[in-house]
């Protein structure tokens, strides 16, 4: 292990600028000078970064970003925020090192989920070429429209390795979103050897997960065929 990385911003136009251009996995530590209790988790922070490097970790302090703390409601400290996906997940007040350190170790997890999150057509198009079952997730990561299907489609991504899943974004790729259609967010595209493809809209994060589980089943079927 390293140095720890933890992200100290003293400004709140800078924390802002980083958050909003940043789609991974985060932990924002809001903490404060001269706070026995906030004091304390600081050291566990910087290990927890040291140990988990696929998560972003932030921390504030209250005396020098007021109005961020006021903006995301938090009164005490130390708080911990968990963010992914451009939105936020959860929010912990007083979190112990034990308490802290699991919710990280379950964070870390989510965030080896493999959702390809392509910003070159090019690299798209290979994907299509070298891949018969697709889902494409068709979102806007700026906001929290799709903050919950977005988080669905990176669970399911873990549960079904024999479908491949990509996540466009509208603000990088918009010339796919109006190549394909797609009129608004979420849309989900199902793309089976290019031939049988399907574009849905109005997914809630329980129709889409019966959703890519039949076209998972499916995709298995076609495996088995074509190994007999």
């Amino acid at each position: 292990m390293g140095e720890d990385t933890v992200f100290k911003f003293k400004d709140e136009e800078s924390f802002k600028y980083f958050i909003n251009n940043n789609n991974e996995y985060m932990v924002i530590n809001f903490s404060g000078t001269n706070v026995i209790q906030s004091m304390y988790m600081n050291s566990t922070f910087a290990k927890l970064s040291k140990e988990y490097p696929n998560i972003k970790f932030i921390q504030l302090d209250r005396y020098e970003l007021y109005r961020v703390f006021y903006e995301y409601k938090v009164s005490k400290v130390p708080t911990f925020m968990f963010r992914c996906e451009g939105g936020f997940v959860d929010m912990r007040a007083d979190s112990g090192p034990k308490t802290l350190t699991k919710k990280v170790q379950e964070y870390s997890e989510q965030a080896k989920i493999t959702v390809h999150k392509i910003k070159d057509e090019q690299l798209l198009n290979e994907l299509f070429a070298n891949n018969n079952f697709l889902v494409i997730n068709f979102c806007s990561t700026r906001g929290n429209s799709c903050f919950q299907t977005n988080l669905t489609f990176a669970q399911l991504s873990k549960k079904h390795p024999k479908v491949k899943f990509i996540q466009l974004d509208i603000y990088e790729m918009s010339d796919i979103f109006n190549k394909s259609g797609v009129v608004k967010t979420p849309a989900f595209m199902f793309l089976c050897d290019l031939d049988d493809i399907r574009l849905y809209y109005d997914f809630n994060s329980h129709y889409l997960t019966m959703r890519v589980e039949a076209f998972s089943k499916q995709a298995e079927a076609d495996q088995a065929d074509q190994a007999n």
